[in-house]
């Protein structure tokens, strides 16, 4: 009998646990996940991105404004391994997802979806952080498809939050962004101006987004950080040294061989750009077939489509080697509404196009530093130099700085005397040579 009541003290407390786990498990849970709401495609056959709130067993989902991919893209963001564009957009959904997790843990009540859409509508409208006036002015630029741009913000953003995990308003003074530059010089000692041209990009992108913040009171202007005075932090000036090969050098690339198809189209591709003008490869990529008119080729730069009230189109005399290169390596048949190159095709997004065009751009960039070496060119040579090459010769030839002006596609002859100073460099040690050549 003296075991009975052990027994009962037994059953006691673990009818008193039973109750306890299973009060534990029918407790609320609030769940959250970033999906792709594939029921719902955009004219670019992309999808929007929301985030999930489950609560109860009731969802609702709230759009993440700036944030549109197809389901392939968003794979690749979602999975395991990401590079470059692909990583950056996952941090930036996972910042938005872990603030709402924050918020949801901080709640003081118990959760409701009224207050977290108040939370959610106000995070939208009312900027603090710098990561959100960073997030506004991400989604703007690609809201505006300008994606060169964006992936530049992004790339600012990621690049502060390295070097400081805490990085705030706050924080910014001239003294923090002179460490920050610092920092960005020792990451790479071998490439310092790289590194400075680099360091003024993204410095530019801060002012413009502490201005933002000055605008809507979110920072002060009295702690406005940027300045020629003492007391300020001054911008890098960066010279934008232009490349160009020489007559002697270029031909050295015609007369080359390729090892391989990959060399074969770069070279092509390189050797065309200096041919049209010195076209870059944006403007190559986007070549129809109804840009050929005989023997001309008429195009408007890309550059200027979307921002120039005048469109300014540029007109190239195709040479006998530019045309090889198309019927070589253009699509077919040569239909008028078809690209010449197969770069883009009809069914790519503005953004797809954009992604297309930077792996493009890298590939030919590295096989044509490949042919280089091969044929003794010691010179880091990217598809930018056959444009600077283009104007090189021709100012070399004598011809006028208008017609330089007007092949360039430049707005003014102002823009091409700046953009030709840079060559002088080597032409002024040639001169000064011949004082001493006795």
């Amino acid at each position: 009998m003296l075991c009975f009541p052990n027994l009962y003290v037994y059953l006691y407390v673990h009818s008193k646990f039973l109750y306890i786990m299973d009060t534990i498990k029918k407790k609320p849970e609030v769940t959250t996940s970033i999906i792709l709401e594939t029921r719902v495609a955009k004219k670019n056959n992309t999808h929007p991105v929301k985030l999930r709130v489950t609560f109860e067993r009731k969802q609702k989902y709230y759009t993440i404004r700036g944030h549109s991919y197809s389901t392939k893209d968003f794979e690749i963001i979602i999975g395991p391994k990401q590079k470059g564009k692909y990583k950056d957009v996952k941090r930036i959904l996972a910042y938005i997802e872990n603030s709402a997790i924050e918020f949801i843990d901080n709640m003081s009540n118990d959760f409701s979806f009224e207050e977290f859409e108040k939370f959610f509508q106000k995070k939208k409208n009312n900027k603090k952080t710098i990561q959100d006036f960073f997030e506004d002015k991400i989604d703007e630029l690609n809201n505006e498809n300008k994606f060169q741009s964006k992936s530049l913000y992004i790339a600012t953003l990621n690049s502060f939050s390295h070097f400081d995990s805490n990085f705030s308003f706050k924080k910014i003074n001239p003294n923090y962004l002179t460490r920050y530059e610092n920092w960005m010089i020792s990451k790479n000692e071998n490439r310092k101006s790289q590194r400075f041209t680099t360091i003024a990009i993204y410095m530019r992108n801060l002012r413009h987004i502490i201005n933002r913040a000055i605008n809507k009171n979110v920072f002060k202007q009295s702690d406005y950080p940027f300045g020629i005075e003492k007391d300020k932090y001054q911008i890098p000036v960066t010279n934008n040294i232009k490349k160009a090969l020489n007559l002697s050098q270029i031909k050295m690339l015609f007369n080359s061989v390729p090892d391989d198809n990959n060399e074969a189209k770069a070279l092509s591709y390189w050797l065309f750009s200096y041919l049209c003008n010195g076209m870059n490869m944006a403007d190559i990529a986007n070549l129809k077939y109804g840009n050929i008119k005989g023997n001309n080729l008429i195009f408007i730069r890309q550059k200027t489509l979307h921002t120039s009230k005048r469109k300014r189109e540029i007109s190239v005399y195709l040479l006998p080697e530019a045309h090889n290169i198309i019927n070589n390596l253009g699509n077919k048949p040569q239909e008028k509404n078809s690209y010449i190159f197969p770069v883009y095709n009809d069914q790519m997004s503005m953004e797809q196009k954009f992604i297309r065009l930077k792996q493009f751009i890298k590939t030919t960039n590295k096989y044509i530093k490949r042919i280089a070496s091969k044929i003794g060119l010691d010179k880091e040579i990217t598809t930018y130099w056959a444009r600077h090459s283009y104007s090189t010769v021709l100012k070399r030839s004598g011809a006028s700085i208008e017609f330089i002006s007007e092949q360039l596609g430049h707005t003014s002859t102002k823009v091409t005397t700046n953009y030709l100073d840079t060559f002088e460099d080597d032409q002024r040690a040639e001169f000064a040579k011949k004082l001493t050549d006795f």
